[in-house]
């Protein structure tokens, strides 16, 4: 992966990019074409003192007889500070500032004497959601008129930092030559898998053809940016097959990660394939819904079998913890208002784990999950298993081993450290009978990262999803992806790594290298297309600019996890039809009322937001139930049993729209590694286009509730001609007028 340079000093790791048993050399910084720094090298570690003057660098690493680049991309930090400008009858005494770039925890403000109050920041491009804290009351900055959606309906103000405008790339294919091509000034950054074959800069566009021809054994790939003035194209991505760039989708397999669709089941609520291991809490205390429903790995399988998810057109399944989990009843929920509204829960989830490598009796058997991954694996599909690693139950046998190996329950204040999510993050325990490991001591992450690694030699598993990666500290990331590698040289098979964690997507970013987690799940992202899609008042302007930032924050062709929501989330249905208050507990409303669907709208905003996940970059990634647009509140009430049979119209149409749109995406090479362009063709109607070589696939979306025209007169070959033909690939029938909350998928007839 690239290094991400900031604006001061970025101290780099070195062993997060070179494989088990090689040692460092020397270490060369090309911050510009011509330019070399040799870097210092203490302890395994180095330091760049500066990001590239044009964005754009690479640093060259020598272990041993082998030498590897590594792209060196700047971050375009800029320094800013926030004020807060009482009114003139107030007189606060405490001001804090809290945003994405805080965590969501409140920092203290200072006091100037002029009575202003201001808040010192580091920002990346793009725009920074935060409000002030007032003597403990939270508010938008009534001084600054820029505000953005919170994602559930309301809003946050806004800092923005300006994105430098980067030059043009574009790719094309002609045999064993690739023609790579710039449209203007630009430093050029070309490398065939981690081996420079051009840097330079180039004063005006340049046309760059590149030979392919030389020894090609299995999957190579070519990568290509360009930077001006600190602004970084998007990069190219050109997997390569012998001598040649893959042009066709048929040559891809399910190593290929970017073709990836997946879909996230929880075990428990997915089908009863074996009712003899069926076995729910006896506790009264236990609510139905919070308690073991019956689904099993068999149910899995077998529904795999049946074809349920190829005729999805999704080729990776994420399966929750399967664990031994605890028995009995633990936790409680109460709501302050309603001491009637009680629940306890059993370990049905996965996520309170007595073992950490045998697989819970009611989710089935060590064999079942073999056999899972083995059907899968016939069918060219994978499996990714949710692991947990921040924490174990009480009643791990670790606890009565290693009582120590825990973080302290209890702060210094005498407080108690249970969600403390942001303000102490790597410390803090999910509740008091879950103890959080302390993984910044050696052997108890060296424990822990072995009964991961113990999977990926046992089960067949492709990859793992981590649970609460952000609460887990840097270097057990490293130590477990170390461990991964080891098994990688053994049996030539890579695992892939993606997370959870909600913040910034600087904190995001922060485990994504070579050295730890592949990708992360961008929760900001999906809380921007809530916002767009769900509610009246949202906008595509609000989704493109997360999304754009999203590009240059973790790459055009990023791995990170798109949902259409999560076992934490309300369901993404009941939220669009108003059958939710977003501005009330959801979770309280899951408990208390029976919710169900609130007319069509839903069904149809659902649909709209399958068809923009499937057009960006990123693994689309579908929880169990919204391909019917299933309905719900907050947990439990979003982890339903799944349902197959006897379904509405609406529910039908969802699903086979949800496949429909899936194979669309997976039967284009342009959907898979083309370059994306957003186009507001109005402020209801958002065009899509993704570009790879001489394919071109656009996708139109309306946001309204009402028709909207689809003029495509803009991509005409010349300015002021009549829109062009088009071939029609996938969503509503008409390609001149958007349905409400329509969407249709094309390319442009050139014959």
């Amino acid at each position: 992966m690239p290094i991400r340079a900031g604006a001061s000093e970025t101290v780099l790791l070195l062993q997060d990019w070179l494989m088990p048993g090689q040692d460092v050399g020397a270490v060369v910084y090309h911050p510009e074409p011509g330019a070399n720094l040799d870097l210092e090298v203490n302890d395994g570690g180095a330091a760049l003192p500066s990001p590239p003057s044009s964005g754009l660098g690479h640093v060259a690493i020598q272990a041993g007889e082998t030498s590897l680049d590594v792209p060196v991309l700047g971050k375009g930090e800029r320094a800013m500070q926030a004020v807060f400008v009482p009114a003139e009858d107030q007189l606060p005494q405490h001001v804090q500032f809290v945003g994405d770039a805080t965590g969501w925890t409140p920092q203290d403000a200072r006091f100037q004497e002029d009575g202003r109050w201001t808040f010192d920041l580091v920002l990346l491009p793009g725009s920074h959601p935060y409000q002030w804290v007032v003597d403990g009351e939270w508010q938008l900055d009534a001084h600054n008129p820029i505000t953005m959606s919170n994602g559930m309906g309301g809003q946050n103000s806004a800092l923005v930092v300006d994105t430098p405008v980067a030059p043009g790339l574009s790719a094309k294919g002609l045999g064993s030559k690739v023609f790579l091509s710039t449209d203007g000034a630009a430093t050029l950054l070309v490398m065939m898998d981690n081996d420079v074959v051009h840097f330079g800069n180039h004063d005006d566009a340049v046309m760059l053809p590149l030979s392919l021809e030389g020894d090609a054994v299995g999957r190579r790939h070519l990568r290509a940016w360009a930077a001006h003035d600190g602004g970084i194209s998007q990069d190219l991505l050109l997997p390569i097959e012998g001598n040649e760039v893959v042009t066709e989708v048929g040559k891809l397999d399910r190593s290929d990660w970017h073709a990836a669709t997946m879909y996230f089941l929880m075990v428990d609520r997915f089908v009863d394939g074996e009712s003899s291991n069926n076995e729910p809490v006896e506790d009264a205390a236990i609510r139905p819904e919070a308690n073991h429903q019956g689904g099993d790995l068999q149910g899995v399988e077998q529904r795999l079998r049946s074809g349920y998810f190829q005729n999805l057109g999704l080729n990776t399944v994420w399966i929750s913890p399967v664990t031994q989990n605890a028995e009995g009843s633990w936790g409680l929920w109460q709501d302050s208002a309603r001491t009637d509204v009680t629940s306890k829960f059993s370990g049905y989830h996965g996520y309170w784990p007595v073992s950490c490598t045998q697989v819970d009796r009611r989710f089935g058997s060590q064999g079942a999950l073999e056999a899972l991954t083995e059907s899968a694996h016939e069918r060219e599909m994978n499996v990714v298993l949710d692991y947990v690693a921040n924490h174990v139950h009480e009643d791990h046998p670790l606890m009565d081993a290693h009582p120590d190996w825990t973080t302290d329950l209890y702060l210094p204040d005498g407080t108690m450290n249970t969600e403390k999510w942001d303000e102490h993050r790597l410390t803090t325990w999910f509740d008091t009978f879950m103890p959080t490991l302390d993984l910044e001591r050696d052997e108890v992450s060296e424990v822990m990262s072995d009964s991961a690694a113990w999977w990926a030699h046992h089960s067949g598993i492709d990859g793992f999803r981590h649970d609460a990666t952000k609460h887990i500290p840097e270097s057990f990331w490293r130590k477990l992806t170390h461990k991964l590698k080891m098994a990688q040289q053994q049996n030539g098979k890579r695992m892939f790594q993606i997370g959870e964690t909600y913040g910034s997507p600087d904190l995001i970013g922060s485990y994504l290298s070579s050295g730890m987690i592949d990708a992360q799940f961008d929760f900001n992202l999906y809380d921007k297309m809530v916002g767009a899609i769900a509610f009246d008042n949202g906008s595509w302007e609000d989704l493109v600019q997360t999304n754009r930032e999203s590009l240059q924050a973790y790459g055009a062709h990023h791995l990170m996890g798109n949902i259409t929501g999560n076992q934490d989330r309300p369901r993404f249905t009941s939220l669009a039809d108003g059958s939710l208050d977003p501005q009330e507990d959801t979770k309280f409303q899951g408990w208390t009322q029976d919710i169900q669907h609130n007319g069509d709208e839903g069904y149809a905003k659902m649909r709209l937001l399958m068809s923009y996940l499937m057009s960006v970059p990123g693994i689309p990634c579908v929880y169990y139930g919204d391909e019917i647009a299933d309905v719900g509140g907050d947990d439990p009430d979003n982890r339903r049993m799944m349902r197959f049979d006897s379904l509405n119209e609406q529910e039908l149409r969802t699903r086979d729209w949800t496949s429909t749109w899936a194979k669309l995406r997976t039967s284009h090479m342009a959907m898979l590694y083309g370059t994306t362009k957003f186009t507001l063709l109005s402020p209801e109607v958002l065009l899509v286009t993704r570009t790879y070589l001489d394919q071109q696939v656009h996708v139109a979306m309306n946001r309204s509730g009402v028709s909207q025209p689809l003029d495509l007169r803009s991509l005409a070959p010349e300015d002021g001609q009549e829109a062009p033909a088009l071939v029609y690939l996938a969503g509503q029938e008409s390609t001149t007028t958007l349905e409400p909350y329509g969407a249709v998928a094309f390319e442009i007839d050139t014959h």
